[in-house]
């Protein structure tokens, strides 16, 4: 998956996050990368993946 560095941007601020635009490629290559390789995954994995129960975060410091 590729995304433009104007979908990066409106990614960033649907989340509240400014990305200067000297880093804006970079954060764009880094993320199609990162999303290119989950693809990937759910390609060779997806049916065990939807047959397995996510793991919930565990924060050992905090009090249940």
């Amino acid at each position: 998956m590729t995304l433009t560095k104007e979908q990066v941007t409106t990614l960033a601020a649907v989340q509240g996050l400014v990305i200067p635009e000297d880093e804006l490629e970079n954060v764009a290559i880094r993320l199609s990368s990162w999303l290119t390789a989950m693809e990937q995954v759910e390609e060779a994995l997806g049916a065990e993946m939807d047959r397995t129960d996510p793991i919930a975060p565990v924060y050992p410091k905090e009090d249940f």
